[in-house]
């Protein structure tokens, strides 16, 4: 039995996880084994990959135009809590929801649901180990994290900011895409490879904040430009840094020395110097400029070295990059370097379309390349969720017109290609980990659903393809 046989096979096991099985006896446009939509054909590859006529798309293996409707936040210890532990363990008929005996189950569940509600795709933020396993049956990501510098944890320490430009970080790349890249790179289902969740680029990113998703104050984080310009001469990331210098005051250290207020004569004792500059001076323009410059810098070689990594072991699938925050001005920094390396823009915005939308103008202006919003969602406020993390809704009736509003606009622009939803049922704060934020889903945490909700989602997912077509 070949790959794709196995795939099907897999998929008529479980009754209902191929996507492209599930929705095309549902009502809307005829959809293939992936969720593609047949009334656009492009050349078909074996893999997933992007391409443009009247606008961007996605383009699964059979070569059919696709649109990435994902779902986010299958965590199994959610469904596994003291509050809802018993109610699950009825209702997906387990004696036990600890892994691995209720795999099957919560696998079952999950792709029942996609169903529901029309998911067709995996977003980044689930357990893969579960959800593909024996094999997978849906469109899904694969991260691959070379950097541990994400945004939501409350700890990172400054050695995170690792020295990019090192042999060292080459070969830490190498490993982890042979071990993570290689086992899946015949697997036709594979949508691309990610890697951090907004990770901290940026002084805003790093700066000092009273409260964070786990709710605790983080103190302020160094950076990259900020660590490695105070590594020692021996470091790869001080000597990019040095030539940077060079470069940006062609060679004048007097210019240099007026810019920071330093004595060196020469830039060869600039790249002798540690710690010569352990804080930044926000009020000075020029080191605000050398700080991004030498950023892009860094973020070109990080982005470099993960992608060849990656496509040593696996040519066939695409290259997502981090999940950009687009809620800080991560993403407006950094795209000019990143969209050279990647195949499309992945990132992060928790608003209204309203508020995204001179974001998605700006962007798209700038680069030619499809888009996905890879994780957010609308919440509101309940009982067990006094603080609910993204733009909080006054009713379930707003939530849903917010949700209805930018499913509908996003996917009518031309570059928009995916959208990925937070999440699955409420992370509410019964949970240990979701006491102090917590995230709305779909459906509360003993499986009711948000009703209004679910019909509304559904009938955009039907709808997708139509709404995305009249763009042009």
């Amino acid at each position: 039995m070949n790959r794709r046989d196995l795939i099907t096979a897999a998929a008529a096991t479980f009754g209902h996880g191929l996507v492209g099985r599930s929705l095309a006896a549902a009502a809307g446009p005829e959809l293939d084994r992936y969720g593609g939509w047949k009334g656009k054909k492009f050349q078909a590859t074996g893999w997933f990959r992007t391409e443009k006529d009247d606008r961007w798309w996605l383009v699964t293996p059979d070569g059919n135009a696709f649109l990435s409707f994902g779902i986010n936040h299958f965590h199994p210890n959610f469904w596994n809590a003291d509050y809802n532990r018993e109610t699950w363990q009825k209702r997906l008929g387990v004696k036990s929801m600890n892994l691995p005996a209720s795999r099957n189950a919560l696998r079952s569940w999950f792709l029942q649901t996609c169903r529901e509600y029309g998911f067709n795709s995996i977003g980044v933020h689930n357990l893969l180990s579960v959800l593909n396993a024996p094999s997978a049956v849906m469109p899904y990501l694969q991260p691959i994290r070379f950097v541990d510098i994400p945004h939501w944890k409350t700890e990172i320490p400054d050695r995170n900011f690792t020295d990019v430009f090192a042999d060292d970080f080459a070969r830490h790349c190498d490993r982890l895409a042979k071990q993570s890249a290689l086992p899946i790179k015949d697997d036709p289902l594979v949508l691309g490879y990610t890697m951090t969740d907004c990770p901290l680029f940026t002084a805003e990113d790093c700066r000092e904040r009273p409260d964070v998703i786990g709710g605790a104050r983080r103190e302020a984080r160094i950076g990259w430009p900020r660590r490695l310009r105070n590594l020692s001469e021996a470091a790869a990331g001080k000597q990019a840094y040095v030539e940077m210098a060079k470069d940006l005051y062609d060679g004048d250290i007097g210019d240099f020395n007026t810019t920071y207020d330093t004595h060196f004569d020469s830039f060869d004792a600039l790249a002798r110097a540690e710690q010569w500059r352990p804080h930044t001076d926000l009020s000075n323009a020029n080191e605000t400029r050398d700080n991004i410059e030498f950023l892009q810098r860094v973020v070109r070689k990080y982005y470099q070295t993960a992608r060849d990594a990656i496509r040593r072991y696996d040519p066939n699938h695409l290259f997502f990059g981090d999940k950009i925050n687009a809620n800080t001005d991560a993403l407006d920094t950094i795209l000019p370097v990143t969209s050279q390396l990647t195949d499309l823009v992945f990132y992060q915005m928790y608003a209204r379309y309203e508020v995204q939308k001179p974001g998605l103008d700006r962007w798209s202006q700038r680069v030619d390349m499809p888009f996905v919003n890879g994780d957010s969602a609308y919440t509101m406020i309940t009982d067990d969720m006094p603080r609910p993390y993204g733009p909080v809704a006054d009713s379930l009736e707003q939530r849903i017109e917010w949700t209805e509003e930018f499913f509908r606009n996003a996917f009518a622009r031309p570059e928009f290609v995916g959208w990925h939803y937070c999440g699955l049922i409420d992370a509410n704060n019964r949970i240990p980990s979701k006491v102090d934020r917590q995230h709305s889903g779909l459906m509360g945490g003993f499986g009711e659903p948000y009703a209004g909700l679910r019909d509304a989602l559904k009938e955009c997912s039907e709808s997708m393809y139509r709404i995305a077509d009249s763009s042009g």
